[in-house]
């Protein structure tokens, strides 16, 4: 029975290419978060836009049990491809599917921590010739090293732990198993991994002193691979924390998935470290490279100032991987905007508009616009009403929230007071065009303004949660 549950931790350690055509396109917005997190029989079939997985130019298809089927790839002329028993299985048109294999101990040995000190694997004759700011230089370069390893070691952690074994047993829909894991973190692992191969490579050449890495880090950030890495990045990471929510719902009312993610987060290997906590480890990386790249260019130009190709391979690698972290953001920005328009698009209710009322209030679609801001809002005279506020592009959205229910409906805009103020008491449209808005800040409280239509001399105070978000 142990040998049987060990073996249900399975990975099937190989690579698939990543040479894939790019830019990657990300599957249909349509998800949500009751289709992927409802039922065992919910959101079985994938959206129409293709899975999660689909990469331009791949398809992958998945055979009935759920499993990705990929081709074992060589990464710096080492072949990754691993199998058990009789090596593969046939999918569906006579593909063969790697079988898998237990996550094997014996290969986490050394990559659990960084090394404590860089300079303690150095002769102390070799050591006793290189100056201060060269020994800074070195313990940066051996902290990417030593990071990158622990990173690959997650990726596979992430495919090998969670991501065949939910393939296999069938206790996700597809659609959510794509959203946890599509099919660029096969990409992802393939490029961390021929980076740090060749990382390692590199500080063997002189007994774990490193002279140059600078072209290496172009190599992995620039060009054809920095593009890859990209779109990869990008796709894995954009929907991530829709994906956890909707998981954390369906665990809520599923039994036989809480006792496999139990049993998979339980392992040695996870360092008691959940799924929720793995998965994001892929942005946190894309973080860290430009701080790591920022501190090996400045020591390289004190330590090393004749050597300028070094310290520009350096210098161009840290704003290629700051591009790279930029562009990633904002895929996860935007589908994070998208999902949450999506959500309200489905709970709005127009029941309370007038017989009369305007086409733009009865057909108006959210999510065919970009988000530029939203979050809640009360009146300042009227606190017990919750709004919702919306800043598009050409339109500011308010709507009243009410239980589980976003109400299109007009505002009561109770005005000054004053008989000689043009600002009368009436109905504040909840869909107002920008260039007819002005925007003041009380002058008594920093949270609130007053939102002013100038189109038909309407006005709203308003209370923002903060100063900031009064601000924005």
């Amino acid at each position: 029975d142990e040998q049987n549950e060990a073996s249900s931790l399975a990975n099937n350690n190989y690579s698939s290419s990543s040479t894939s055509s790019l830019p990657l396109a990300l599957d249909s917005r349509s998800t949500s978060l009751e289709a992927v997190s409802g039922g065992t029989g919910a959101a079985t079939a994938v959206s129409s836009a293709g899975p999660a997985g689909t990469v331009s130019g791949i398809n992958p298809t998945h055979s009935p049990g759920g499993v990705l089927p990929a081709s074992a790839s060589t990464v710096s002329g080492t072949s990754t491809g691993h199998g058990v028993g009789s090596g593969s299985g046939s999918g569906p048109g006579g593909l063969n599917v790697p079988t898998a294999r237990e996550w094997i101990d014996s290969e986490d040995e050394g990559t659990v921590e960084p090394e404590a000190d860089w300079s303690s694997n150095i002769a102390p004759d070799i050591l006793s010739g290189i100056s201060d700011l060269e020994k800074k230089r070195q313990e940066v370069i051996n902290e990417i090293y030593q990071t990158e390893r622990n990173h690959v070691r997650t990726l596979r952690l992430l495919e090998g732990i969670f991501m065949r074994p939910l393939q296999e047993s069938g206790a996700l829909p597809l659609e959510l198993l794509n959203l946890l894991f599509p099919h660029s973190l096969i990409h992802l692992k393939d490029l961390h991994t021929a980076f740090e191969l060749k990382l390692k490579h590199r500080r063997s050449e002189h007994g774990n002193v490193v002279r140059e890495i600078g072209d290496l880090l172009l190599t992995m950030f620039d060009g054809q691979t920095g593009e890859e890495l990209k779109e990869h990045a990008a796709h894995f990471c954009a929907r991530q924390q829709i994906a956890l929510e909707a998981l954390k719902e369906r665990r809520k009312k599923d039994e036989q998935l809480q006792r496999l993610l139990t049993k998979a987060e339980s392992h040695k290997a996870c360092r008691r470290l959940q799924l929720k906590d793995l998965l994001p480890t892929a942005l946190q990386r894309l973080t860290k490279y430009p701080l790591l790249f920022d501190n090996l260019y400045n020591f390289t130009v004190r330590s090393s100032p004749k050597n300028e190709s070094e310290a520009l391979a350096i210098r161009k690698s840290h704003e290629s991987a700051k591009r790279i972290l930029d562009h990633v953001n904002q895929a996860v920005r935007t589908e994070e905007d998208m999902h949450k328009l999506l959500t309200i698009q489905r709970k709005l209710d127009k029941s309370g508009l007038d017989k009369d009322a305007s086409i733009e209030f009865r057909n108006i679609d959210l999510t065919v616009r970009k988000l530029i801001h939203d979050g809640p809002l009360t009146m300042k005279k009227n606190p017990g009403v919750q709004l919702h506020g919306l800043l598009f592009e050409d339109i500011m959205v308010l709507l009243q929230k009410q239980d589980d229910k976003y109400l299109v409906k007009y505002h009561s805009s109770p005005g000054l007071g004053g008989s000689e103020s043009k600002y009368a008491e009436g109905r504040f449209n909840p869909i107002t065009k920008i260039h007819l808005i002005l925007v003041r800040q009380s002058a008594v409280d920093k949270n609130t303004f007053f939102l002013i239509n100038t189109n038909v001399s309407q006005m709203l105070e308003l209370t923002a949660p903060s100063s900031t978000e009064c601000k924005t």
